[in-house]
């Protein structure tokens, strides 16, 4: 776990002592106020990162992690800032951000170059001063996704992508529409955090499944129907905790014969019916055995929806990491602290969607080299407060030194910030580099306009959609009731939200899925169906827990009112219960 010491002589000094007097201690959050405990493994990270203990607790830091990561699929028009361009572009920045945004195309040109934004240090301003003013001025992507993505202008992150719709987080995907976190998959509807899964409908957390419709927490199912923390099951319907099984009906073993029947003569494609099933299917979770976190092959390792780890402390959402700490969504990762969204990376620390080796306190840095304090570099190496670099080195503040400057510049730079008391946090959310609004942090720490402002974090006015004339608007009650009286001409209105009145329109391919699966047209507006199944999510915390089986103490991801009033059990226990 060894990292290069860079040439900063007067910085490494003037750290050494912190570090040198630094054991495990409690120290107390400057943002919530709560205790937080600096254990020996983590006075081990910060050491080998040459970083000062950090002034949040772990939420916290999660919060302002999350806050810079834009990953929701919320969709405006901005006017094009290139030069010479006059046209709206399909941006996740609501209009009335500072920020200057390049259409897609133009912004991966050659066309332009980052660097001439470059300005000298002066050591008389704080650094997040002066990066502020870099970062705004900077043009920036309309939209980060996939640049070889195909028919997929309206994602947010993702790679290997064709025709997807109004989603986020969309990795080696076809045909996908309102979904969050869909991995090697195709024809999902309405989902969240899916994987290897093939022609699902609103179906949470769930791996490895086919045809199924309103599944959570599931695994290897096929042709299923309202399945809770199932696993290799077909032909289930209305069930939960099953485990190889099939022609389960309401949790009833039934034959084949008498199970069909039943599915006969239910028509999924009636909003009504529909609504009922699901309504039961809730109340049916809640009735069911949870598991207090969920992990496959963890060894030496406290988080959740963890596969094949190894020494991870606080992960979330991790696939083959090894020596990893607070950490949420990566693959492949090794010796990182503090990371959201990054994959085949090593050494990380406090950083977002970022990959490469040595990359300290930045943002969309990839496959980059010893970067501290960027934002939206690629390929670069030795760089320092820097914004939207591509294929540099040696860069401060987007401007180009020669390397035995670079180093003596760096060690002044990070040597005043040590003092300051800056270096060693990540971007404060009060620079609203990011709209809150936008970014993760609003699905898992959402705040209202007036305690964003109170925080002193920027917030914006987000336009109502804009219909085209001649658009016939439809009220929920005037949408057709049942699947098979829903003809083309639904493709030509607009429906009005039944919940918030805010309209939204179906494409084709949509309609199309819906009558393949036979379930009703929608109508909810995608934004509050996505929020609907954000509460069928586990979330990004643990909480201390007793299993009422075992009598140990454990951890879980429900919070304590949810453990009152949930049957929880720890993973031993669980298993036990449900072999």
């Amino acid at each position: 776990m060894k990292r290069m010491i860079p040439k900063t002589p007067k910085f490494d000094n003037a750290l050494g002592v912190i570090l040198e007097e630094l054991r495990p201690h409690a120290r107390i959050c400057k943002t919530c106020g709560s205790e937080f405990q600096i254990f020996k493994e983590d006075t081990e990270f910060y050491a080998m990162f040459r970083v000062p203990p950090p002034t949040l607790c772990p939420l916290c830091r999660k919060q302002r992690r999350f806050a810079h990561l834009l990953r929701l699929p919320k969709f405006f028009k901005r006017r094009c800032a290139a030069p010479g361009h006059t046209e709206e572009v399909i941006s996740v920045y609501p209009p009335g951000t500072p920020h200057a945004l390049y259409d897609f195309s133009y912004y991966h040109s050659d066309a332009w170059e980052a660097a001439e934004y470059g300005r000298q240090y002066n050591p008389s301003r704080s650094f997040f001063t002066r990066f502020k003013e870099l970062f705004f001025a900077t043009p920036h992507v309309s939209i980060d996704r996939d640049p070889q993505g195909v028919n997929s202008d309206y994602s947010v992150g993702g790679l290997a992508v064709k025709d997807v719709y109004y989603s986020a987080i969309v990795y080696h995907v076809e045909n996908v529409f309102y979904s969050h976190t869909a991995l090697y998959s195709r024809d999902i509807g309405d989902c969240s955090i899916v994987n290897r899964s093939e022609l699902c409908y609103n179906t949470v957390t769930s791996t490895h499944c086919h045809r199924c419709v309103f599944c959570v927490e599931s695994t290897l199912c096929t042709d299923s129907f309202f399945l809770y923390e199932c696993t290799n099951c077909t032909s289930c319907f209305l069930s939960s905790n099953l485990r190889n099984k099939s022609y389960v009906f309401r949790n009833e073993q039934l034959t084949k014969e008498d199970y069909e029947k039943r599915i006969q003569k239910i028509n999924l494609g009636d909003r009504e019916v529909f609504t009922q099933y699901t309504q039961e299917f809730l109340a049916l979770m809640q009735k069911s055995i949870h598991r207090a976190t969920a992990n496959i092959n963890a060894v030496d390792s406290l988080g959740s929806r963890m596969i094949n780890c190894r020494n991870v402390y606080f992960g979330f959402t991790l696939l083959e990491s090894e020596n990893v700490r607070y950490m949420d969504n990566g693959d492949y990762m090794k010796d990182s602290m503090d990371v959201a969204n990054s994959v085949h990376s090593e050494k990380l620390y406090e950083s977002v969607v970022a990959s490469g080796s040595d990359i300290l306190f930045s943002m969309y840095v990839r496959n980059s080299l010893s970067v501290e304090y960027s934002s939206e570099c690629a390929n670069c190496k030795y760089c320092f407060g820097c914004v939207g670099l591509k294929n540099k080195e040696y860069h401060i503040f987007n401007t180009p030194y020669r390397e035995a400057e670079y180093w003596k510049t760096f060690d002044a730079i990070k040597t005043k910030m040590l003092t300051d008391g800056e270096y060693g946090e990540f971007f404060p959310m009060n620079l609203g580099l990011v709209p809150y609004q936008t970014s993760i942090a609003q699905k898992y720490f959402p705040l209202e306009r007036e305690e964003a402002e109170r925080r002193g974090i920027p917030w914006y006015d987000e336009p109502v959609s804009l219909l085209q004339e001649g658009i016939r608007i439809r009220r929920a009650e005037e949408v057709p009731r049942n699947i098979r009286d829903a003809d083309d001409s639904i493709l030509n209105n607009a429906i009005l939200c039944e919940k918030t009145g805010r309209p939204f329109r179906m494409i084709p391919k949509e309609l199309q899925f819906y009558r393949q699966l036979n379930v009703p047209l929608p109508t909810l507006h995608p934004w509050e169906r996505m929020r609907a199944r954000d509460r069928l999510e586990q979330g990004v915390r643990l909480y201390p827990f007793l299993c009422p089986q075992c009598g140990k103490e454990k951890h879980t991801v429900y919070p304590p009112a949810e453990q009152k009033r949930l049957t929880i059990l720890c993973e031993a226990c669980y298993l036990q219960s449900v072999l």
